[in-house]
């Protein structure tokens, strides 16, 4: 939806409200009656639609909530986006599980993550390979991502499934998403990634 002109102290206020409520739900894990029922309650919140209360109805509240703030979420926590400022919480990046999965030497190509799904070159020297990270959920995503990337790089893509820390493994899953990997000559592994304080710079 358009976006309705709101002074940037209150945007920002409310983002940033938002966000410290958002990062104590792990909002990718519930589901969507759950989500239906914390719209209502952030509505209903004077530090977020009493804010917004002389900008939007009720039902503009909604909307802008799920196709603003909450739609970038995902890549904020990602530290990727002009809204990962607002976050109280990021993921791990990436620069820690790329040696983990590819080995020691290897690095990100400075300027090269990238979105949708997430995504960067990783050198050591000699070679270069793409890697995609996503959920479990996003594995259709990342195995298109890296099908598609496959037929013009020079070594085999690797797909990264991440599970939130002491979140148990679905062994079923993991062995359905390997063996289609394989299938497609893919590369593919599942790491563990946590959540950190996002610290102002």
């Amino acid at each position: 939806m358009p976006e309705i002109p709101v002074p940037r102290e209150v945007r920002d206020a409310v983002i940033r409200e938002l966000y410290r409520q958002v990062g104590s739900l792990n909002w990718d894990e519930i589901s969507a009656r759950e989500k239906t029922k914390h719209y209502t309650q952030w509505v209903e919140d004077p530090a977020v639609g009493g804010e917004l209360a002389d900008y939007y109805t009720a039902e503009g509240m909604r909307v802008w909530l799920k196709d603003v703030p909450l739609k970038e979420y995902a890549r904020a926590i990602e530290n990727f986006g002009s809204f990962a400022k607002y976050t109280t919480q990021r993921l791990s990046p990436p620069s820690e599980f790329i040696p983990q999965v590819l080995g020691e030497a290897w690095r990100i190509v400075p300027g090269s993550i990238g979105e949708k799904p997430m995504h960067c070159l990783a050198a050591n020297g000699t070679k270069q390979r793409y890697v995609c990270w996503g959920k479990p959920r996003t594995f259709r995503d990342l195995l298109w991502a890296a099908v598609n990337k496959a037929l013009t790089a020079p070594a085999r893509p690797m797909i990264v499934v991440y599970l939130s820390e002491g979140k148990p493994v679905d062994a079923k899953l993991r062995r359905r998403h390997e063996r289609i990997a394989d299938h497609c000559s893919l590369d593919l592994t599942y790491v563990y990634r946590r959540r950190e304080i996002n610290r102002a710079d």
